[in-house]
């Protein structure tokens, strides 16, 4: 009878074990669908990033070729202004 006391005392021990190893790899497993989530959601806070940047390097070129033509302008105008007041 003892034995048997002890085989099940030993077998109550390994299925707690077993259990609290289950639990934990429920846990393990919530946790890297998480992280899973969290890197989807970084990749896309990333890919919003990239496209703001890359708008704002076109903007920057768009106005950097503006500001050359308009300084082209203010140069010719000047000129025409120096040769105008030199024809008086």
């Amino acid at each position: 009878m003892k034995l048997f006391k002890e085989i099940h005392h030993t077998l109550e021990q390994i299925l707690t074990i077993q259990r609290e190893l289950q639990e934990r790899q429920l846990q393990l497993q919530e946790r890297q669908l998480q992280l899973q989530e969290h890197q989807i959601q970084q990749r896309e806070d990333i890919g919003r990033l990239i496209q703001l940047v890359d708008r704002l390097i076109d903007q920057s070129v768009k106005n950097e070729s503006q500001q050359l033509f308009l300084e082209d302008r203010m140069n010719a105008l000047e000129q025409r202004k120096y040769r105008l007041e030199s024809n008086d």
